[in-house]
């Protein structure tokens, strides 16, 4: 069967697109515990920063998709879960650079991370929490 144009399309659209680090996820979410610190119920704290998730991130549909969804605000943009383990600047540097599948971190990520998410999840997160026991 021969492939049709918009498959050839899509397909190429896919090789094209380069792995880069989103920061849309670790915003919103930082946003959300930021807002939100008076919940006390670690479960039902979790549920509602999901919930403020899926009501305010990108939802990319590309021209052409039928089968659509990505993780992220476009295709191969990666989200991060500062949540759990916040990336230092160092780890940035790293996905940026490495040599097997790098992840692109624009000046706006990093800057994000530096002046926002690391001074706010520092010490929050789920790694630092277990690390502390």
């Amino acid at each position: 069967m021969p492939i049709t144009d918009r498959i050839a399309r899509l397909r190429q659209q896919s090789l094209d697109a380069k792995p880069a680090i989103s920061t849309e996820r670790a915003e919103l979410l930082t946003e959300f515990y930021r807002t939100h610190p008076e919940l006390t119920s670690a479960p039902v704290h979790r549920a509602l920063a999901f919930r403020y998730l899926m009501d305010h991130k990108t939802i990319y549909i590309g021209d052409g998709e039928l089968i659509v969804g990505e993780k992220g605000p476009a295709p191969k943009a990666t989200p991060t879960y500062p949540e759990l383990c916040c990336h230092s600047l160092q780890d940035l540097d790293i996905l940026d650079s490495r040599d097997k599948i790098p992840f692109a971190v624009s000046p706006e990520a990093r800057r994000v991370y530096e002046e926002t998410l690391i001074p706010f999840w520092q010490g929050r997160t789920m790694r630092d929490l277990l690390s502390n026991r």
